[in-house]
């Protein structure tokens, strides 16, 4: 991974999963206070048996171990239940299994612990319900809930989720707000982040700065490596400070390491760091230490990671075989791109044999994860009927979920089958509006540059839109900027520039 992309990801949270646990041991029943176990018969009528002792376990904290708390939450104290599962997270107790987890703290949160629907929301992979979680915890006044709220609102949710109204952009930046003032760092990466962009509100790099450097003084390493990139570039014209960038990147590694041993989703993080140097040399050693370490401390995520290293030979050597078993493993823990990884294994008949039926399920499986790839996959084998039944209906389905979470060839997939393929059943004119909507989305919140081109060329012929070459290279030049090739050649020579393919069967008359 490049450092700008790295730098580019820094404002997505990861997922945190986890896994099941052992059943503890039975505790003995005790005997009832002042009475001695019969050792001899008379000829007195016999004692009644002592009754077991029915006081139940008690609620367990953080301090306590696995077992401990698994008993207790058993015995219905649902505190004891959300902190199980902050202990599975920190890997202190078994494998993170994402069922798991999701039982733990829906548990809890149904009884209104905040702290338990915060992190629930973190797991589940629609965003609309993570928000309603979020919201719920929020109103309680648990400030992590209301950044992560705010977040999804302005920064990371899914098309049916960020804030669009001015009155819905305001509310959600009044929750960043209190959030950051109430100290979660994270809220104030959250306000830096659109500061600085300038999306959804005006561009203020004076606050930009403000609340970077106060996120990573809280402690939250995305608001330093952001500030770093700043520092670098030069905040808004002023003179670049190559100094205090790599101090702020030698902090947010400080931070990332210290985390690391707390809590596993930030271990990710960690490869990231010795992967591309960022505050620290770089360090290939380090990186598959972490990986390996991470995935036999339970974290499904890294055990994927470890497989890639094991797939690839990177390093160690080339075993398919052992890679597949990682995969499988953080499949079975709920982790959709170990499934997505065993399903090409497969496609590609490395080390497994190639099987139709089963990539399929895979991605299936992997889908329903919430691992956007595999849906776009599955999608395109249901469009050519290949391996599936093909199904058109199903395949614009998958497609649009994809585009809706974020996926970065989602939105761009589905405005091609919407404007490529009149079979799909929707009308010309319902297809072009979905695919304009679906575009934007991809070009102005996803940033990829793949959109940018597609909306470009609707400008240009006038699907959708009238005609209007200016904006259409304005479009190009957008995607140009965001890396895509394609447009770079449209805007030296529009005949030359390659086209999407549906540009044929939008030039037909509309039925």
């Amino acid at each position: 991974m490049s450092l700008a992309v790295l730098r580019r990801s820094v404002f997505l949270s990861l997922l945190a999963v986890s896994c099941g646990l052992s059943t503890p041991e039975p505790q003995k029943p005790s005997l009832a206070p002042g009475k001695a176990t019969p050792t001899t018969m008379t000829t007195a009528p016999a004692a009644a048996p002592p009754k077991a002792s029915t006081t139940p376990p008690p609620p367990c904290t953080l301090a306590d171990v696995a077992d401990a708390c698994k008993a207790a939450c058993d015995a219905g104290h649902v505190l004891s239940c959300r902190n199980l599962g902050l202990l599975i997270q920190q890997g202190k107790a078994g494998r993170q299994n994402k069922g798991r987890l999701v039982e733990l703290f829906r548990k809890a949160c149904d009884a209104d612990d905040a702290e338990a629907c915060d992190e629930l929301g973190s797991l589940l992979p629609e965003d609309s319900v993570s928000a309603a979680l979020y919201r719920k915890a929020c109103d309680t006044g648990y400030m992590p809930a209301c950044g992560h709220l705010a977040g999804l609102l302005l920064v990371n949710g899914d098309m049916g989720v960020l804030a669009e109204k001015e009155a819905d952009i305001k509310a959600a930046m009044a929750l960043a707000q209190k959030g950051c003032e109430s100290g979660h760092a994270n809220s104030c990466t959250i306000l830096g982040g659109v500061f600085r962009k300038g999306k959804p509100v005006k561009k203020d790099h004076r606050l930009a700065k403000q609340y970077l450097e106060r996120a990573c003084d809280m402690g939250d390493h995305r608001g330093c490596v952001v500030a770093s990139i700043m520092y670098e570039r030069g905040w808004d014209g002023e003179q670049a400070d190559t100094i205090r960038s790599r101090k702020l990147e030698q902090r947010a590694f400080a931070l990332v390491q210290s985390a690391c041993t707390e809590k596993l989703q930030h271990c990710e993080y960690l490869v990231d760091y010795y992967a591309t140097g960022i505050g620290t040399s770089e360090d290939l050693a380090k990186e598959r230490e972490v990986k390996r370490d991470g995935c036999d401390r339970g974290a499904p995520h890294l055990c994927v990671l470890w497989g890639i290293h094991l797939e690839q030979g990177r390093g160690v050597s080339q075993d398919f075989a052992s890679a597949g078993q990682f995969y499988r493993t953080a499949c079975d823990d709920g982790e959709g791109s170990g499934c997505y990884r065993l399903a090409y294994l497969h496609a590609a008949g490395h080390g497994f044999p190639k099987d139709e039926s089963k990539i399929a399920s895979l991605l299936s499986e992997s889908c329903d994860l919430g691992f956007m790839a595999s849906c776009i996959w599955l999608a395109t084998k249901q469009r050519a009927g290949d391996g599936v039944p093909k199904d058109l209906k199903s395949s614009v389905d998958l497609r649009r979920r994809a585009c809706s979470h974020r996926g970065k060839e989602g939105c761009g997939q589905l405005a091609l089958l919407l404007l490529g393929a009149d079979e799909h059943g929707i009308p010309r004119k319902e297809a072009e509006a979905e695919a304009i909507r679906a575009l934007t989305f991809g070009c102005e919140q996803v940033e990829s540059g793949y959109e940018c081109y597609q909306l470009a060329w609707m400008h240009d012929l006038g699907v959708g839109f009238p005609k209007n070459r200016t904006r259409a290279r304005a479009l190009a030049q957008q995607a140009c900027d965001l890396g895509e090739t394609a447009a770079c050649q449209w805007l030296k020579d529009p005949a030359k520039g390659p086209s999407p393919t549906w540009v044929n069967l939008a030039k037909q008359p509309k039925k």
